[in-house]
């Protein structure tokens, strides 16, 4: 199936005006999935003949684009075209809602400065991917410790954060689960503290040492300011979990 064809198979699926040729046609191609070279010619040359379009009676989705009153080129265009034609391809509707949703989440961001003092977040691998290379690490920082909430919007949350310098159960840079006895002291897999550029123990009087080489190396990254997906967000451990999801 050609582009073109393509194009006026899709038009026709997503017809929502009153031209009765082009929605019998419809009917047709739900009932026999396609149409012939004669139909496709009669239908492109309907459909590119100005129609009356009755927004009322259009889907919601093609209703939230009719109404559209945004700044943007690209969705006043469809919307130019929706009004025009009638109908528009699956994929100028979906990429017109996805800039009208954007927008929309732009305006719902809140500016925040919430000091999160003691809360600590972990994140996925694909954040910790993209902390390593904004920040020009050697490691995915996976547990850190959140400093500040700057910022919401409906589906994502701005943290400021420090990797981590709680001594828990895993890795303080990895959050893998720690299983021999160095490991355990320092509270870091070897592999990690040579991420990190600390020198790993060799016995456990110098575990001390370690921790304060650590501590003296998070200091020296600094703070990660980021955005998470609200759904990327693997564990978070404080209250203000409880008031963002509030908002």
């Amino acid at each position: 199936m050609t582009p073109t064809i393509t194009t006026t198979i899709s038009r026709v699926s997503n017809y929502q005006g009153s031209n009765s040729f082009i929605i019998k046609m419809k009917d047709s191609l739900k009932k026999w999935g396609n149409l012939t070279q004669k139909q496709l010619d009669a239908v492109e040359k309907c459909l590119n003949s100005r129609v009356e379009v009755k927004v009322e009676e259009l889907s919601e989705e093609m209703q939230t684009i009719a109404k559209y009153e945004g700044t943007s080129t690209f969705v006043l265009d469809i919307k130019r075209k929706l009004m025009e034609f009638g109908t528009l391809t699956e994929n100028q509707k979906s990429a017109a809602l996805r800039t009208i949703q954007k927008e929309d989440d732009k305006k719902r961001t809140f500016q925040l400065n919430i000091p999160t003092v003691g809360e600590t977040i972990k994140v996925g691998r694909t954040i910790g991917q993209g902390l390593r290379e904004k920040y020009g690490l050697k490691f995915n920082p996976i547990l850190l410790d959140v400093t500040k909430v700057s910022a919401i919007s409906p589906k994502a949350v701005k943290f400021e954060a420090k990797m981590t310098v709680k001594r828990g159960d895993v890795c303080m840079c990895c959050a893998k689960t720690l299983t021999d006895e160095f490991s355990m002291l320092t509270r870091m897999g070897k592999q990690c503290a040579g991420h990190m550029g600390v020198e790993y123990i060799k016995d456990a009087s110098q575990a001390e040492r370690f921790r304060e080489e650590y501590l003296k190396k998070v200091d020296e990254i600094g703070v990660f300011e980021f955005w998470i997906p609200k759904k990327k967000i693997v564990k978070w451990e404080g209250k203000t979990e409880v008031i963002l999801k509030m908002i």
